[in-house]
């Protein structure tokens, strides 16, 4: 069980401030009461163990996620997402341990898919990453604040970040309702289209992609295509999983014209492939003989992603001229992959997905 703290209201801000158990936002205090508001209805018992990492000799429970939960901000509505998230970061394929403390200072990237997106309000169409939705904001405050509270990645101690970026306050991507011929990624990962699911994916932050004119789905696709192969990138010519989230008129012109999600992918997979020429025209130097061993094919090309699998496409964005967006993964699955697990409404997550 956790230790309780006596602090006068108007001073508990503060004193968390000086614990250095904050992002640097405010925080609501965890009080006992609405500590347990938050897991009570979930039938949880508090010292129940969620995941581990072992390298730190720390674990987290049900009491610990929803003391961080309460100071992220959250409802209770959103814990059984917010346990979802912590299932899925902390199983072993995502590597949480390295994720949480690399120079790269990559995000924990959460796309939420099924019922609860419309239901808990999240913001799915306009500034579907952007500010204004307490759901978007706090369920992904929720992970990074126990990533600092009982994992100790935090500036100075284990987080590393060289530059880092806004998405590691919280990075949450909601999915609106797909096309009627597209699949959502929910099902497309194994759950049933009544099911919630939260895919846990660190990555850098987002670029946003612009093709106000081209309506064709090939000229759409390629316009995103040159945004994945950016040799900046650290993962390019190494090969990456990437979210892909596909705009509000560019998925009608896509949808429209009959591409299946299935198509998207293949295409992006190929035409996002970078040259030898490209890198090195950029700067980049190539790996050899090393984890990140970066020989060409016959082409001479080398893949942004292994294949199309690897890109997570979804949907998200409201109307406007045509903007779609991009998220690498922060480095290749050798060092962390992206984990899916179903919401579950009693009890804790326990369907691993991918």
């Amino acid at each position: 069980m956790a230790e309780e703290l006596t602090v006068v209201d108007t001073d508990a801000i503060e004193f968390f401030y000086r614990q250095g158990w904050t992002d640097g936002l405010p925080i609501v205090p965890p009080t006992p009461s609405l500590t347990k508001a938050m897991f009570e209805p979930l039938e949880l018992d508090p010292d129940t163990v969620i995941g581990e990492i072992p390298n730190r000799s720390r674990i987290l429970t049900v009491e610990k996620a929803a003391i961080n939960a309460v100071m992220a901000g959250c409802t209770p509505d959103y814990f059984p997402i917010v346990l979802a998230g912590l299932s899925a970061m902390l199983d072993p394929a995502f590597n949480a341990d390295t994720a949480l403390t690399s120079t790269g200072g990559a995000a924990l990237c959460l796309i939420i898919s099924g019922p609860l997106v419309e239901e808990l309000d999240f913001f799915h169409l306009h500034n579907a990453l952007g500010s204004g939705s307490r759901a978007n904001a706090t369920i992904g405050r929720a992970l990074r604040l126990v990533s600092m509270n009982v994992f100790n990645a935090r500036t100075g101690e284990f987080d590393a970040s060289s530059i880092g970026h806004p998405g590691k306050y919280s990075m949450v991507l909601a999915e609106t309702n797909p096309p009627a011929s597209w699949p959502t990624l929910g099902t497309e990962l194994g759950a049933s289209v009544e099911q919630n699911t939260v895919t846990v994916i660190a990555t850098e932050g987002p670029r946003q992609i612009a093709n106000h004119l081209n309506p064709t789905p090939e000229g759409i696709l390629l316009t995103i295509a040159a945004a994945m192969k950016c040799p900046s990138t650290y993962t390019v010519g190494k090969g990456a999983e990437v979210v892909v989230v596909i705009g509000y008129e560019n998925r009608c012109a896509l949808s429209e014209a009959g591409w299946s999600k299935s198509q998207i992918r293949e295409f992006l997979a190929e035409h996002s492939r970078v040259s030898v020429d490209e890198l090195d025209a950029a700067g980049i130097l190539l790996e050899v003989d090393n984890q990140h061993n970066m020989v060409p094919d016959s082409k001479g090309l080398l893949p942004t992603v292994p294949g199309p699998e690897s890109i997570f496409l979804v949907p998200a964005g409201g109307p406007g001229a045509g903007w779609s967006a991009y998220m690498p993964a922060w480095a290749p699955p050798i060092h962390s992959k992206a984990v899916t697990r179903i919401v579950s409404s009693q009890g804790l997550p326990v369907l691993p997905l991918r």
